[in-house]
């Protein structure tokens, strides 16, 4: 019995490492003001990752990550343009389940999990150009009010490759996150609005076990 269940815990590959990259993410059911036109806002992408793999098909991974979600919008009036657009920085934690398929030293792999999130701050930025030229830009710090939902929760899908290189992998992954959890509280004449963000993003996994 003891040797089955340590040659069973020997079997599981462990491998540890980061991977960094970038969002481009928008808020379902924004609506831009005035004039302006929705556009999809580029943030930062930011993990640590552990991966179990019980075998060669099914593994688990866990992640830490820093991520910007928001969204931004524009306006144009001849050679006068408007910008603006919202950052708001979270701390994530994806748990994943890991299916990969291929060989030593290439493998496709898809993920699939929930992820819990908390938005630890932001900020809003507007700009002015005219004539391509930078004339006005405001910067401001994000002022949580008791309306906000800091916490969120959501699901996050990717497909992408390892690559074996050394003692471990270099991985390349395109995710889909979509967030279950408005960011306002559910007040008469407050805009409901999710999270949702595509990433790319490329890292290393270097193999413990």
């Amino acid at each position: 019995m003891n040797y089955s269940f340590l040659s069973l815990n020997a079997k599981v590959g462990v491998s540890a490492g980061a991977r960094a990259g970038f969002n481009i993410a928008n808020l379902v059911k924004f609506d831009a003001p005035g004039l302006s036109k929705r556009k999809p806002l580029l943030g930062s992408d930011i993990a640590g990752v552990l991966r179990l793999d019980f075998n060669k098909y099914i593994g688990f991974q866990m992640e830490v990550e820093f991520t910007q979600k928001g969204q931004a919008w524009s306006h144009s009036l001849d050679s006068l343009k408007y910008y603006g657009k919202f950052v708001a920085n979270y701390i994530q934690f994806p748990l994943l389940a890991v299916a990969s398929y291929g060989n030593h030293k290439v493998k496709g792999v898809f993920l699939l999990g929930p992820y819990f999130a908390y938005w630890t701050g932001g900020y809003l930025q507007n700009s002015i150009r005219i004539d391509n030229q930078t004339r006005y830009e405001d910067h401001q710090r994000f002022e949580f009010t008791p309306n906000e939902v800091r916490f969120d929760v959501g699901l996050t899908s990717g497909i992408g490759a390892d690559f074996k290189v050394g003692k471990g992998f270099i991985e390349l992954m395109s995710r889909y996150n979509i967030g279950f959890l408005s960011t306002a509280k559910k007040i008469p004449d407050l805009k409901q609005l999710y999270n949702s963000n595509f990433s790319l993003s490329l890292g290393y996994r270097y193999s413990i076990q």
